[in-house]
């Protein structure tokens, strides 16, 4: 079947159409009225040369099906390629991937936490909870979880996130706009926007990435996803900030079925990984395990006892 091209937004519908989403709920899963979503759900249709909703699942079902077995084709041809971070990603997902290595990189990652502590910074309360839900929204990113950002959103409609700290705000707004919610997401930008009309909030940096974005995954033009590619190889960036756009070409790449350039994309987000881990061992920190062998089973206390008075 011919793989039609569709944005996020209607992959998101084709997703709740799947899985018998009325047009009521769907409305109120991705933030529209539901007249306006019959009106999208009626556009969608004509898309995809369908005539109903029956025929749209069918029609996505089928495209799934195909998109798997082109996937399993892809993946026996490229064995014993040695490329396994880059496949895994592609096919898993950059946190599976990562593993462990992913709590060196993004937001409050480990360099940011050695950091307070070698600077002496008292960590309060407050800090703790808005370093551990960016860590939530950089772990969802990661995954690829959009639904993640969405009940995130509808939460308080990421007011929390607009206080405290707009520049973790992008992220929610990465994860709104790739899983094609794109109500919530310019809903929540005009308020980051606001914010910085008044002298406060995101840096200029940051707003472009989220109109980069925007445009990427809304418009799917191949402009966009050249200057996102831009701004994730910039050097010197802002490492927060380049992780992020790092990690949205991944999934924007994934997305158009660019299972080479994702790879590549993905290889570049471990080396920034790797370069955090060799920025903390500079520092003095042992960022995986220092043992090399299992350790011994542990001896029971009376056998340390007896051991003692010998």
């Amino acid at each position: 079947m011919k793989d039609t091209a569709i944005d996020a937004k209607n992959q998101r519908m084709l997703e709740l159409l799947a899985q018998g989403a009325t047009s009521r709920i769907m409305a109120r899963q991705m933030g529209y009225q539901e007249g306006t979503m019959r009106v999208y759900l009626h556009n969608l249709y004509r898309r995809i040369g369908v005539a109903n909703k029956t025929e749209a699942v069918v029609w996505y079902l089928n495209r799934e099906r195909s998109r798997e077995d082109v996937k399993a084709v892809e993946s026996a041809q490229r064995a014993g390629s040695g490329d396994l971070f880059g496949d895994m990603a592609v096919e898993e997902d950059l946190f599976a991937a990562l593993g462990v290595m992913s709590q060196l990189i993004g937001p409050y990652g480990r360099i940011w936490e050695v950091a307070q502590r070698i600077e002496g910074n008292e960590v309060d309360a407050k800090a703790l909870e808005r370093r551990a839900r960016a860590r939530l929204l950089w772990r969802a990113l990661l995954k690829g979880d959009w639904a993640y950002g969405k009940r995130a959103y509808d939460a308080d409609a990421g007011a929390a996130l607009v206080m405290d700290s707009p520049s973790d705000a992008v992220l929610l707004a990465a994860l709104l706009l790739a899983g094609g919610y794109s109500l919530a997401a310019d809903r929540l930008i005009a308020q980051l926007t606001d914010k910085r009309k008044a002298g406060r909030g995101l840096a200029p940096r940051e707003a472009t990435l989220l109109r980069v974005l925007r445009e990427t995954f809304n418009s799917r033009e191949d402009q966009a996803l050249g200057t996102l590619h831009k701004i994730a190889s910039e050097k010197p960036s802002a490492a927060g900030l380049k992780q992020i756009a790092m990690v949205m070409l991944f999934h924007a790449q994934k997305a158009r079925g660019d299972g080479d350039r994702a790879r590549q994309t993905a290889n570049a987000v471990w080396a920034e990984a790797e370069s955090a881990r060799k920025h903390l061992n500079a520092m003095g920190e042992r960022t995986l395990g220092a043992e090399v062998s299992p350790a011994a089973p542990a001896k029971s206390p009376a056998r340390e006892k007896a051991a003692a008075t010998r």
